[in-house]
């Protein structure tokens, strides 16, 4: 070759290279970009659906426990099939769209839809609720697996160098991040005293929000085509499978990241009942998602330095460091004056187990991605799908086990069962909310306010439970309103709001606080007039009172504080140090390994296609 030859053939290179970059520069932002709306559902369902159950829906405890067990078990079932299955066919997609790109988009579209009905249908009540988000939330699940898979399947397949797959890697954590705290944010100010209403605007924002960013992914990004050693073979359910047994090091990753996601969770999985019961049921939690978010951008602007620096496994004990002391300290706030349990102490060791945990994951979820070239190095072949369908298994596994372990907590530390006067109030404020009439307003009310004099002049609860269970069965109009008799009484604490309007319109100035349910005179409650009408509403909480306080919080006692502070410091501190503990003696791809392997796999590449060369010559 003459030396023009060389100089054209460099140009060439230098060209596509050039090319290349700006390619994906484009490409890192449009899909890192896109994991806002995923994160904002993921984190709608898997962290608040317990909650918008406990506090929104009036269940028996058997009820809330078998939906629980449903999802939490039956669910996984259903994932060991559809994972797999979902990952193989990802893999074996040929369409001039893309290989990921379909699936992403349409399991977005699908799953935005289930989601905002799991939390909009209301019609159903008891066992029919819990036979009809079991099934919204299995077809939610595998249709949020199409765009799981295919979304973090694409990940490695954007660059294999190091430093592009750890930016793309940071910033798609980043932004994810950013997902789960405007998911938590909207949550901690829209819902308490709210929750109906506040979960069904949310439950539409968060829908929007993941059809929008999921298609900028879709329509924006590039796949980018790889030159590999062609396949003989295409990818059946075994060849995955065989594929999966053989990659050792993504099964110590899969087991590590398990055990981290179900310790990681649980603080966030308790968070607003622990908050409720230590503090208050109120949103200054916003401080405590402010917080979370703030830690989260944080870490990862830093993260590629300090990556690059000190290397991940360093990385990872101090933020093991971090996390275990961040702990002790939520364990110990709240059990002596000097050391209150308050929105800012709370804060403060939060912000450790987050910045920890946020290092942890990132340099988690670059170790996993690194799998994929240690596929191809040991087996010839990286099925980017395949060896990425752990990950959603493994997280979807672990938000299993965190169901079960909070159904556990909730019912054996009896804080379901007293939790069910919030979930009470919550569901008639909004009952009262949608009814048209005034004549039904003040049948209602006024009903109600015969069931609070029961509890007044009966001293016996149960005999009181009793006489207001065959009021309520005795009355077709009041029968329709799910009144349970032991929650009730619970319902004389909340405020009832009159506001007048005339010709329609709400006249400012006119809401009148009528005061506490249980002592209001039925004379206080006025029909419509010709041209002026009375609409009412209840409220949970307020200036100087706070209903929710005194039936939950005011009632609570010493074992549910107890089983509380365990269970978000004790576990999670046990399962973490056990995530590191594999990754620490298991793993074997740190940077140099990693680099190791891509010359390796360069030069295996450029010997085939000098193979490939030589055979078209002949």
């Amino acid at each position: 070759m003459n030396n023009e030859a060389v100089v054209a053939s460099a140009n060439t290179e230098d060209f596509a290279e050039m090319q290349r970059k700006r390619q994906f520069r484009k490409n890192k932002w449009l899909f890192s970009l896109g994991g806002i709306g995923r994160d904002m559902s993921y984190q709608l369902i898997t962290a608040f659906l317990l909650t918008y159950i406990q506090f929104g829906v009036s269940l028996e405890l058997a009820q809330f426990a078998t939906l629980s067990v449903i999802i939490g078990v039956g669910s996984r079932i259903w994932d060991a099939i559809n994972d797999p299955i979902m990952g193989a066919i990802i893999e074996g997609t040929n369409l001039k769209w893309g290989k990921f790109k379909p699936w992403i988009f349409i399991g977005a579209i699908l799953s935005a839809v289930l989601m905002f009905l799991m939390f909009n249908v209301r019609v159903f009540t008891g066992w029919d609720f819990v036979i009809f988000i079991t099934i919204i939330y299995l077809l939610w699940e595998s249709t949020f697996t199409m765009n799981d898979i295919g979304y973090w399947a694409m990940l490695p397949s954007l660059s294999s160098k190091r430093e592009e797959r750890n930016n793309v890697t940071m910033l798609t954590v980043f932004f994810a991040g950013v997902g789960a705290f405007i998911g938590q944010g909207l949550v901690v100010l829209l819902t308490p005293g709210n929750v109906v209403k506040g979960y069904s605007l949310i439950s539409g924002i968060v829908a929007i929000s993941l059809i929008g960013c999921q298609t900028m992914t879709s329509f924006g990004v590039k796949e980018t085509p790889r030159l590999e050693v062609p396949k003989e073979q295409k990818i059946s359910l075994k060849h995955m499978m065989k594929t999966i047994k053989n990659n050792d090091q993504i099964l110590w990753m899969t087991l590590s990241m398990l055990l981290f996601t179900i310790g990681n969770g649980l603080l966030t999985a308790f968070a607003y009942n622990l908050y409720y019961l230590e503090v208050g049921y109120d949103s200054k939690t916003i401080i405590f998602i402010v917080i979370f978010g703030a830690c989260n951008v944080l870490v990862n602007l830093f993260f590629p330095k300090l990556a690059a620096r000190f290397g991940r496994k360093k990385l990872q004990f101090v933020s093991l460091i971090a996390i275990i002391i961040g702990y002790i300290g939520v364990a110990l706030i709240g059990w002596w004056a000097f050391f209150p349990f308050n929105i800012f102490t709370l804060s403060v060791f939060g912000a450790l187990v987050f910045s920890g945990q946020t290092m942890f994951y990132m340099s988690s979820i670059i170790n996993m991605t690194n799998c994929v070239e240690y596929n191809e190095y040991k087996q010839g072949e990286r099925n980017e799908a395949v060896v990425s369908t752990l990950r959603p298994f493994m997280a979807k596994f672990g938000s299993a086990m965190q169901y079960g372990i909070v159904t556990f907590v909730l019912t054996v530390s009896g804080i379901f069962i007293l939790s069910q006067n919030i979930s009470l109030m919550e569901s008639q404020k909004n009952f009262l909310s949608n009814i048209k009439t005034n004549e039904e307003q003040i049948a209602y009310l006024s009903a109600v306010g015969r069931y609070l004099d029961i509890y007044e002049s009966v001293e016996d609860q149960n005999e009181a439970n009793e006489l207001v269970a065959q009021a309520i069965a005795e009355d077709t109009f009041m029968a329709t309103y799910l009144l349970k008799p032991e929650y009730v009484e619970s319902l004389g604490d909340c405020r009832i709001i009159r506001t007048t309007y005339v010709n329609g319109q709400a006249q400012k100035g006119s809401e009148i606080n009528l005061g506490k349910w249980k002592d209001i005179d039925e004379s206080q409650l006025l029909k419509n007039q010709d041209d002026t009408s009375y609409v009412y509403t209840m409220e949970i909480r307020g200036k100087n009172f706070n209903a929710a306080n005194e039936n939950f919080k005011d009632k609570s006692n010493i074992k549910m504080r107890i089983w509380l502070r365990a269970t978000v410091t004790v576990v999670p501190i046990a399962l973490i140090f056990l995530a590191w503990l594999i990754q620490r003696k298991k793993f074997i791809i740190d940077e140099e390994y990693y680099d190791m392997m891509l010359v390796e796999i360069d030069k295996r590449r450029a010997e085939a296609l000098q193979s490939q060369e030589n055979n078209n010559e002949i």
